[in-house]
């Protein structure tokens, strides 16, 4: 990896970006600045609830519905204060949609400029492109920071707006389809359960010599062959030297490495666990992949295989093209259970409504009740 332009004078790096003409954070990147208009907006409206409200209760119980002098005075007060509050919060959401301060912009031009000078170009997206535990079901879902070359993709992942969970991820091309396979890292925490799904531990498979140690192996019924033809000697030792602190998923035609927590892409070391991966696991995982045929779909065998080529040799002159390998319906997924169902989900669904409700429809309720008896009173 290319690293130079981490540790590159700033002037250099905005000289190099300012040549480019681009930047690199999408306007839909949850900032700190966005979250402090909300919470603004949050401390509006129960301002005006409790103001008003305490001005309810006072003209109600203690006056006898009548409005004195005072009372006017202090609803001016509140108004008045309510008004220069409002520009302050317009100001506020006009500096939110600044762009990020001249730190953070040279932090990001410089991950930009390091994927650049490696053959990655960055392209945050809100859409997965691949399909994965990380990117099941329909939560909103950020790439960012997201590179991408031929065949591979690296970054950032979260799922939610706010306090989502967020991956680092890497993705890799493989050659022909592959049975779905999950290997659990015990150093990145297993198949963590923060993920949407769970996976049926009846699939978990033991293999030889210490790799358990690093990784829970769970492969579809029927295919724990197919799982040791995939992960031979090579592939298990490839795996424990250069990427055992991901979690690793072999789905469709691409294996997808995972763990909790973002990576800083301004730090080398970010770039040095994925050029690890890149060279070190995806090449003999490529090979193999390269060699492997689910004999469990009639005809992929390699005696059927034999025979259709050299029917097809002798019934015709063109040359023999093998078909695209298929995996079977068993292979295809594993046995996964929604943990988004059940008394989980619903009491998480309510859970969050009710968080939602104290901050806007409960205060919007009393200042509404207020309002009216003031009104009503006078």
């Amino acid at each position: 990896m290319n690293l130079q332009w981490l540790n590159a004078p700033e002037a250099d790096v905005a000289a190099a970006m300012a040549r480019l003409r681009r930047e690199g954070r999408p306007s839909w990147v949850p900032t700190v600045r966005q979250m402090l208009v909300h919470v603004n907006r949050c401390l509006m409206l129960w301002y005006l609830c409790l103001a008003w409200f305490t001005l309810a209760v006072r003209i109600d119980t203690l006056q006898d519905n009548r409005i004195t002098t005072a009372d006017v005075r202090d609803m001016a007060v509140v108004v008045i204060v309510f008004l220069f509050w409002c520009v302050g919060a317009f100001w506020l959401s006009r500096w939110s949609k600044r762009p990020p301060s001249p730190r953070s912009r040279i932090t990001e031009w410089r991950q930009t400029l390091t994927a650049l000078a490696n053959g990655f170009e960055p392209q945050p997206t809100r859409r997965a492109h691949f399909r994965s535990l990380i990117t099941v079901g329909n939560d909103e879902t950020f790439f960012y920071p997201r590179f991408v070359a031929d065949g591979i993709e690296f970054g950032n992942l979260r799922r939610g707006r706010g306090g989502g969970d967020i991956w680092r991820y890497l993705v890799v091309k493989l050659p022909v389809l592959m049975p779905h396979l999950i290997l659990g890292s015990e150093a990145a925490g297993g198949v963590s359960k923060r993920l949407p799904v769970r996976v049926d531990p009846a699939q978990r498979l033991s293999l030889e010599g210490d790799f358990d140690r690093f990784f829970q192996v769970f492969a579809p019924e029927r295919y724990e062959r197919d799982a040791l033809f995939v992960l031979p000697p090579d592939v298990m030792a490839a795996l424990i030297d250069h990427a055992s602190s991901f979690n690793i998923e072999i789905v469709d035609d691409s294996v997808v490495f995972f763990a909790p927590e973002a990576a800083d892409y301004a730090k080398p070391h970010a770039w040095l666990a994925i050029d690890a991966a890149l060279r070190g696991t995806a090449p003999p995982l490529v090979r193999t992949a390269t060699r492997y045929r689910d004999e469990n779909v009639p005809g992929q065998d390699g005696l059927s295989a034999l025979v259709a080529s050299r029917t097809a040799v002798e019934a015709s002159d063109q040359s023999w093209t093998a078909p695209r390998p298929r995996i079977g319906s068993a292979g295809q997924r594993l046995k996964l259970s929604d943990r988004r169902t059940g008394w989980s989900a619903v009491l998480g669904a309510l859970g969050w409504f009710a968080i939602l409700a104290f901050l806007y429809v409960v205060p919007g309720l009393f200042l509404f009740a207020a309002v009216m008896s003031i009104v009503d009173g006078h």
